[in-house]
């Protein structure tokens, strides 16, 4: 593609630049809730084990994909053509990289790539372990607010299982079976860590895709594609989005 937004493009970006590109999102702030063909939550893996390489390499990964053709043809397929996305980073606990932001078109997709390079260019904190129960907690409270309708759709990617002891567990079983009966279907993208790559704290031992399928998809049309390692993560996180959308 011709003009690819960076993160190096968008750090020398004025604020008064910025502030102009947010203009097309199409936030519904103080407004009536807007219909869309479906919203969606990304939720990004910033624990302790994504180093800053990882980080980066996630982040590129997204920012590509949502540059995609494909990815547009997909959002123009809903109905109707509209796409309600927010992205989350998440270790210890949930933090919001880009509120919810309307998707419809060219223009509105290059505004949101634009300040999606600029929030993701400096590492959020989102502590350093993996509470995919604190995710899914937050995110029980997020969808049908500036937005509403069509399908309502939580994309976890991570490299771990969930951190902590026998409670954390059982919060997580609580927090996905609350947004499963609220009707949100939960997808997976596990990222997988294989020798002679090195992650601490070490990936479940029945491998981090069973881990995924048994305790974190859920929901009507649930699915998941797995990152072979980090490097993968373009691949499958443009496959992810585009069979999502479709």
């Amino acid at each position: 593609m011709a003009h690819l937004i960076t993160r190096r493009r968008a750090l020398v970006t004025t604020a008064a630049g910025v502030a102009a590109a947010a203009a097309p999102f199409g936030f519904a702030r103080g407004q009536q809730k807007t219909p869309v063909g479906m919203q969606l939550v990304l939720a990004a893996d910033t624990s302790l084990s994504v180093v800053e390489e990882r980080y980066r390499m996630q982040m590129d990964g997204y920012l590509e994909a949502f540059q995609s053709n494909k990815l547009l043809q997909a959002i123009r397929g809903l109905e109707p053509p509209s796409l309600a996305v927010m992205f989350v980073t998440w270790g210890t606990k949930p933090r919001v990289l880009v509120p919810w932001t309307l998707l419809s078109g060219k223009a509105s997709v290059a505004a949101f790539c634009g300040h999606f390079a600029a929030q993701a260019a400096s590492r959020p904190s989102s502590g350093i372990y993996t509470r995919i129960d604190n995710l899914m907690r937050f995110c029980i409270t997020q969808f049908d607010q500036e937005y509403i309708g069509g399908r309502r759709v939580l994309d976890v990617s991570g490299d771990g299982g969930n951190s902590g002891g026998p409670a954390s567990h059982a919060g997580l079983k609580r927090a996905k079976d609350a947004l499963v009966a609220s009707g949100v279907t939960i997808n997976g993208l596990p990222i997988l860590v294989v020798p002679p790559a090195f992650i601490s704290p070490a990936q479940p031992p029945e491998g981090l895709d069973v881990y995924y399928r048994e305790h974190v998809v859920g929901g009507v049309g649930r699915f998941m594609i797995s990152s072979q390692g980090f490097e993968d993560f373009p691949r499958a996180i443009l496959a992810k989005l585009v069979a999502e959308i479709a």
